[in-house]
């Protein structure tokens, strides 16, 4: 396995850790509020565990779609996935590093459609309305989610796209189903500017050693240089 690959499927899941605390505020509060309205057929945690086996899966497969469509376009413009791959992953940490995804256009229509499916699905059993959560989750706004899609597009594959939609999905995992369970003290515990500030110092410190990997091979001086 290429080690570009390895490095791209670690970058993805740390993306998602240090999203994570931003899932918990956007996706958070609507799973917190309407996973416990399904119907009688299932407690708070099955619910909890389909919501997060169905978003993991939907980011695999909008991944793979990615990948694949990106794989074509690489082809056509004559570039090597192995030589742009890592430099998108150093523009995606330290676009996070500095929060720049928060000024990532958003389209709101979404969150009309979203509102209205969340609705419907309050009438069904709590594990089904966790599962129809998690697939329709990567329809939210999400300036994250948008840099992870564009990792993919970049990726040389629809395997290699969905092994990082996969690894970002896995990494907003945690926070967010301790959130959901309702461990709200977990926030209470870690000062708001102390998170921040270490969300940064992690996608900093990955993106200088992505750099620095990439200077000290010759692909990496000759894919600056010729690309």
């Amino acid at each position: 396995m290429d080690i570009y690959v390895i490095d791209g499927m670690a970058t993805a899941f740390v993306a998602g850790l240090l999203t994570s605390p931003h899932c918990l505020g956007m996706c958070g509060p609507i799973g917190c509020a309407v996973l416990p309205m399904g119907k009688a057929g299932g407690g708070l945690t099955p619910a909890i565990a389909g919501y997060h086996g169905a978003r993991v899966l939907a980011y695999s497969l909008f991944g793979a779609v990615a990948g694949l469509i990106g794989s074509e376009a690489l082809q056509v413009f004559s570039a090597q996935a192995a030589r742009v791959f890592p430099w998108v992953m150093v523009a995606l940490l330290l676009t996070l590093a500095f929060r720049l995804d928060r000024y990532i256009p958003k389209p709101k229509i979404w969150h009309r459609t979203y509102a209205r499916l969340t609705t419907r699905l309050r009438k069904l059993p709590r594990p089904l309305v966790g599962i129809g959560l998690g697939l329709f989750t990567p329809f939210i706004p999400c300036g994250p989610l948008y840099l992870i899609l564009t990792l993919c597009l970049f990726s040389g594959s629809a395997l290699m796209g969905a092994q990082l939609g996969f690894g970002f999905a896995l990494g907003t995992v945690p926070l967010l189903w301790a959130g959901q369970s309702g461990y709200f003290w977990l926030g209470r515990k870690i000062p708001a500017n102390g998170l921040r500030w270490t969300q940064c110092g992690i996608a900093l410190a990955a993106a200088v050693l992505i750099s620095w990997r990439m200077l000290a091979s010759a692909d990496g001086v000759n894919g600056l240089i010729c690309h």
